[in-house]
């Protein structure tokens, strides 16, 4: 199971996150076939292993707020990486667990379904933050165009 994606500006949102998280579960919930039994125990575990995972990924972003890169001493910078690494390592430990646990519910099969579809939603998010990103600079671009066309214009207006 893949990680989740610390997406801070959705995480400001909720609505954009609760349509990001629908368009997750839609995607798993294809891609999974659950039985309405396994979907009856398989989504509680998952739901659980996420928010585990989140916090875990939460407490490395407040260490980390705290010390920017450039102003952290060789000290603090060495805590980072140890932090990082041991973030890591808990992931890990983590997925591990519940990969046990959901093997218990869900087939292998459909476990290796589950890491796919989580890939391919990570990605598929990105892709449309990236495309977002670049219509609002398109559109501010655009916006300063325009702003310099009336500038000159009133200009030459007067």
């Amino acid at each position: 199971m893949i990680t989740m994606l610390g997406v801070g500006v959705f995480a400001q949102n909720p609505r954009a996150k609760e349509k990001i998280e629908s368009a997750r579960i839609g995607l798993i919930t294809e891609r999974l076939g659950l039985t309405p039994d396994q979907a009856e125990r398989f989504w509680p575990l998952y739901h659980e292993y996420r928010m585990r995972n989140i916090d875990a990924g939460k407490q490395y972003r407040m260490l980390r707020a705290d010390i920017g890169p450039k102003q952290a001493s060789d000290e603090e910078s060495r805590r980072m990486v140890e932090l990082e690494l041991e973030l890591k390592q808990r992931r890990l430990d983590l997925e591990k667990e519940y990969s046990k646990k959901m093997l218990e519910v869900i087939s292998t099969q459909q476990v290796v379904s589950l890491q796919k579809a989580e890939r391919d939603f990570r990605g598929i998010l990105l892709r449309r933050l990236q495309d977002a990103r670049q219509q609002r600079m398109r559109q501010q671009r655009f916006q300063g165009r325009d702003q310099i066309r009336d500038r000159v214009r009133d200009k030459y207006r007067n």
